[in-house]
């Protein structure tokens, strides 16, 4: 009987002129949208890798230099697109892409896509991910609700039962169907993604995609539309009509794409605010100013670290020191620095790193937001590998300025010999910075929360339908 109902609710979809019509419209917009950010995304690689080199080549090709002054140059990090960026553009749209690393401060994101910046950048130019969250249910809505009442109107549903069929099996050849509609606009949008990355990018596009990833991206989307296809034909079932099914179908809808995020996210600030830009830089210069500073040799606490050296050394200057203290300076002022920047960008990680709780604790219970949290984090584009990046360029940063300033100490200058210049081969020897996404199970691992919710309300939508079967049975459900 199962496959008897998913096979004449294939062929309603397919007669009907309308229902068809629909489909085909929404493969197709699938499809470009699909087209339009996996090339989109091609380019934002290519695009990323070509400035990346010339940044490098910028750099080796200053030649001979003073350490300290190629600390002030700088370089350049350029944020690469998530792993499955092309399929869900996530939070990434509304970020910077380029940092600057130089000495005493720590470098922040800038240059973010304007066209793509602000809350309408997904209405803007939608992705995949937005299509397979928030239209592909919506079609669902209307195919359920209205193929189950079309058969409790016509008095088929009734019928079935009368002559013997099993409720569970009618029920469960409507969430096949459902489920399996959904299933392959998912595939749809796959193949689309595979082939216009050959086609833009060739096998090294390919190559470059995280199979794990794509493997756990496509399960849990299955698991989204399973809840989909239970949802609505357990809501279906329960309402006493097909208007009332649909319009409590709408606003569940409505709430759990639009309003309940929306409520979520100005929670979270309310409750846990983050201070302004101008604020924040304003308590960085405050504490960066308490601290030593190592172009000024009437510091205080530079002086006394002079002094520590000079007794050390047994000598009474820092001309007569073997090396130059120049170096040691300014490495004393970078490591105040990074207590400074360890604090307070460690107080406004933590702040965001306590909305992102919220946010997955609320992601439990809606799993719309849910599906929406865990594809982000499939696809290397959520908050959490923001933070990861901005630790890993710190990090290399840090590394960075070390390097030079033990360098410009120790490579063979003298104090106060500003115009000593270190070899090109030594900054051609400085390693790049290369960006180590956090793993698959760690990004799901942040998200047991809402993997848990979804799974859950599945598995209870199911109960629900088995209790509404017995009941269809019993008689005391309307057939």
């Amino acid at each position: 009987m199962t496959r008897l109902v998913l096979w004449l609710e294939l062929v309603q979809w397919r007669r009907d002129p309308r229902v068809f019509g629909l489909l085909c419209v929404t493969a197709l917009v699938l499809v470009g949208a699909t087209i339009w950010s996996t090339a989109g995304d091609v380019r934002q690689r290519d695009a990323q890798q070509q400035a990346a080199l010339a940044a490098r080549e910028q750099w080796e090709g200053q030649g001979a230099a003073n350490p300290h002054g190629m600390a002030h140059f700088g370089d350049y990090v350029f944020r690469p697109t998530g792993p499955l960026a092309q399929l869900d553009r996530g939070v990434q749209a509304r970020l910077g892409k380029v940092v600057f690393v130089g000495g005493h401060r720590q470098g922040v994101p800038m240059h973010a896509d304007v066209a793509r910046a602000g809350t309408v950048a997904r209405f803007v130019r939608p992705d995949p991910g937005f299509f397979l969250q928030m239209v592909v249910p919506l079609l669902l809505i209307f195919l359920g609700a209205t193929g189950l009442a079309r058969d409790r109107d016509s008095g088929s549903l009734k019928l079935s039962l009368v002559q013997g069929a099993a409720a569970s099996e009618i029920l469960r050849g409507h969430i096949l169907a459902l489920w399996g509609l959904g299933l392959a606009l998912l595939a749809l949008v796959l193949m689309a993604s595979l082939a216009t990355s050959w086609i833009c990018g060739g096998a090294a596009v390919l190559s470059a995609l995280s199979a794990a990833r794509l493997a756990a991206f496509v399960a849990i989307y299955a698991l989204f539309l399973a809840f989909v296809a239970a949802f609505v034909v357990a809501a279906t079932t329960w309402m006493s009509s097909a208007r009332a099914a649909l319009l409590t179908l709408l606003v569940a809808w409505v709430a759990g794409t639009a309003l309940l995020p929306r409520a979520t996210a100005g929670a979270a600030a309310a409750v846990l605010p983050l201070p302004s830009q101008d604020a924040f830089q304003q308590q960085l210069r405050e504490a960066r100013q308490a601290g030593p500073d190592g172009h000024n040799p009437l510091d205080a606490e530079l002086a006394a670290r002079k002094q520590a050296v000079l007794d050390e050394h047994g000598v009474d200057s820092v001309e007569a020191l073997p090396f130059n203290f120049d170096g040691i300076a300014m490495q004393l002022d970078e490591e105040f620095g990074n207590r400074v920047w360890d604090e307070h960008y460690g107080e406004l990680r933590g702040r965001l790193e306590q909305q992102v709780a919220v946010a997955s604790v609320v992601g439990a219970i809606n799993p719309f937001q849910a599906i929406d949290h865990l594809s982000m984090s499939l696809a290397g584009t959520d908050l959490v590998h923001d933070l990861a990046f901005q630790e890993q360029v710190e990090a290399y940063r840090r590394e960075l300025i070390a390097k030079l300033n033990h360098e410009h100490a120790y490579g063979g200058s003298r104090t106060d010999d500003w115009s000593w210049e270190a070899p090109a081969e030594f900054f051609a020897g400085l390693e790049s910075f290369e960006y180590h996404p956090p793993s698959l199970l760690d990004a799901l691992g942040r998200r047991i929360p809402e993997l848990i919710g979804l799974m859950l309300w599945t598995a209870l939508l199911l109960g629900a339908l088995r209790r509404a079967a017995d009941r269809l049975e019993r008689g005391t459900l309307p057939c």
